[in-house]
């Protein structure tokens, strides 16, 4: 039996084309002047804290998004502000690796109208080390190490609403107490809380449910 023929698709609106392909590199970085960037009182004795988390998480997300080593954000960092014409200072890569070990990410979210529903879902992630790379330079057994990654996501809007890592025995039934207060307290909570198996079934049995009157026609 023949494999069927692939679809081969001609592009006949060069210029749209054109310009899609140069959209894929454009690059936006917007910087708030009402942001905190400097880090609010704690009230505390000692010495406070320079930098908010704000600051912290813009510089390395910079650092994620780019592959960048710490050094190498901290001056590109200080480059914008310096072309936007903002005179923050920049913390340095000691204080940037000693803050992101506790650091509490903000994920921006847009909200869903009503009540929030979430999905319960997770994913195994590889943790490659120093024994990985040693295997692979040197030969010899592979050290695989697992984590895993718990995610809650809005089932109207799509976006990631809570997240969390632990090792790659825990279920997601033990961490949903954490996940669920990573969401605002003042924000509803509707009745429905889906593993991703769940909201299949769900989803099938509405489908199931719309199609039906359609069989009797």
């Amino acid at each position: 039996m023949s494999r069927p023929k692939p679809t081969i698709y001609k592009t006949r609106n060069w210029p749209a084309y054109n310009e899609a392909l140069k959209r894929r590199g454009s690059l936006t970085i917007w910087f708030d002047p009402a942001m905190n960037w400097d880090a609010a009182p704690t009230g505390r004795r000692g010495r406070q804290r320079t930098y908010s988390d704000a600051a912290i998480q813009t510089c390395l997300s910079m650092k994620v998004l780019f592959g960048m080593a710490l050094r190498q954000t901290t001056g590109f960092v200080e480059s914008l502000l310096r072309l936007v014409g903002l005179d923050w200072t920049v913390p340095d890569f000691s204080t940037l690796s000693r803050r992101q070990k506790s650091l509490a990410v903000n994920i921006p979210y847009r909200g869903s109208k009503g009540p929030l529903h979430l999905l319960i879902d997770s994913t195994g992630i590889k943790v490659e080390g120093e024994g990985e790379w040693h295997a692979r330079k040197h030969g010899g057994p592979k050290r695989r190490v697992w984590r895993k990654i718990h995610l809650g996501i809005d089932e109207e809007t799509l976006e990631v609403r809570a997240v969390e890592i632990t090792g790659s025995h825990i279920g997601d039934a033990p961490v949903l107490p954490d996940l669920l207060g990573q969401i605002p307290a003042d924000e509803q909570i509707g009745h429905r809380l889906f593993t991703l198996q769940r909201f299949k079934r769900h989803l099938r049995l509405e489908l199931r449910r719309m199609l039906l009157p359609f069989r009797h026609l």
